[in-house]
């Protein structure tokens, strides 16, 4: 008896009967279907470079049949990748893997990626390090949402990396924050505390939190560019100045290189900038202005029931830096 191999047009593959049944493609069993250990690089995305919604990558992908698929990786860190289409020949095909979700920037895990027509599985390694150094970069970068992102400042090997709370919608995006009081927490012990209080609490839900100490670290060029929020005001002072407010009272008015840019509140000693202040509070607005504290931020003391904002007492004050 002879034995014959034949071509299977659906399967595009060769077959042999065994005397009970036909053979899998290319061997008894087709236990190597596909073969994922091949991954190259394709579009934006880049090993050492933060994940983006816009980063695809290509899996080399060597296959003995030919057949659609389907792959949905699980969500790792919110992030996932999809592709769907056709194998074209046998042997090594690529397959453009789509990425997808609100990504983080330190992302180190294993995809695994599903062929729906044969259920066998293979490997996608996506390892993401790069920490960037503050929230504009993080923005530039493509990030868009709102919320505690890793950020190295001096860059890998120097100092440890920390977390930021990064506000990406407001003003331009990229802003930093680096200073949020809420009353409910209660006030400030001194300047040293207001200088630097929580540091691993980032966010607008911590009552008490400070990084003014690491102002140098967070600001993207020369100047210091600010942004001092009042939620329950919905007012805004945007501006910068080159002035380093914890350096000590300014002789000015306004503080050295102060250049406003989206200004809401100029009332009640609004004096350009941000300066050192007296004893009530760490760093104040009303600047060269007498014993005035108005925008206050470091309240030691409360006043009227609150903290001096640009006319009325306020129970919450953020500053953002970028």
């Amino acid at each position: 008896m002879k034995d014959f191999f034949i071509y299977n047009l659906d399967s595009d593959c060769f077959q042999y009967y065994k005397g009970t049944g036909w053979s899998g493609c290319l061997s008894e069993a087709a236990v190597n279907s596909l073969d994922c250990t091949s991954t190259t690089v394709n579009g934006a995305y880049l090993t050492g470079y933060p994940l983006n919604a816009s980063n695809t990558i290509t899996i080399g992908v060597i296959v003995n049949i030919i057949e659609s698929y389907t792959i949905s990786t699980n969500t790792l860190n919110g992030y996932s990748f999809t592709a769907t289409g056709v194998f074209t020949h046998i042997g090594l095909n690529t397959i453009t893997l789509t990425g997808s979700g609100t990504p983080i920037a330190q992302q180190s895990d294993d995809f695994t990626i599903t062929f729906a027509g044969r259920g066998d599985t293979c490997l996608a390694s996506i390892n993401v390090t790069s920490v960037l150094p503050n929230c504009l970069a993080y923005y530039n970068a493509g990030f868009s949402t709102d919320g505690v992102y890793n950020i190295d400042p001096d860059g890998p090997g120097v100092n440890p990396a920390y977390d930021c709370y990064c506000d990406m919608t407001n003003d331009g995006g990229g802003w930093t924050l680096v200073f949020n009081h809420n009353t409910a927490g209660g006030y400030w012990a001194n300047n040293t505390e207001a200088s630097e209080f929580n540091v691993a609490l980032p966010g607008l839900t911590t009552d008490k939190y400070s990084i003014l100490s690491k102002l140098d670290e967070l600001i993207s060029g020369t100047a210091y560019e600010f942004r001092l929020h009042y939620p329950t005001l919905v007012l805004t002072n945007h501006w910068s100045q080159t002035f380093d407010p914890r350096s000590g009272a300014s002789g000015i008015r306004p503080v050295a290189g102060y250049n406003p840019i989206s200004i809401d509140m100029t009332n009640n000693n609004w004096g350009g900038g941000l300066e050192l202040s007296g004893g009530n509070t760490f760093l104040d607005g009303s600047v060269n202005s007498g014993g005035n504290w108005y925008y206050s931020l470091g309240s030691i003391n409360q006043w009227s029931g609150g903290l001096p904002s640009n006319a009325t007492p306020v129970n919450t004050v953020q500053l953002f830096v970028r």
